[in-house]
């Protein structure tokens, strides 16, 4: 689903200029719909909405990072000691 199907009358053959939330990722603009959904209810249950909406963020933003390929860095450094001046852990 691209998203220019989620905004109404977006010109086709060329580029919108961004206006309101357009622009934003599909699953960040799912989470703003939620909110706004919680906003209508009375305030005690806004917590529980955030809750829900930094989780689902959250879980998106972790499969996205777990899709990408792996990174291999190879790095030459060298100190006058003879000690390693830099130490990388990645996962």
């Amino acid at each position: 689903m691209s998203i220019n199907e989620n905004v109404p009358n977006a010109p086709a053959g060329r580029r919108a200029v961004n206006k309101g939330r357009s622009g934003l990722h599909p699953l960040h603009e799912a989470a703003l719909r939620l909110a706004e959904i919680g906003l209508q209810r009375p305030k005690a249950k806004s917590p529980k909405t955030r809750d829900l909406i930094n989780l689902l963020l959250c879980h998106g933003a972790r499969a996205w990072r777990y899709s990408q390929p792996e990174a291999h860095i190879h790095l030459h450094i060298t100190s006058p000691d003879g000690n390693s001046p830099v130490v990388l852990r990645l996962r």
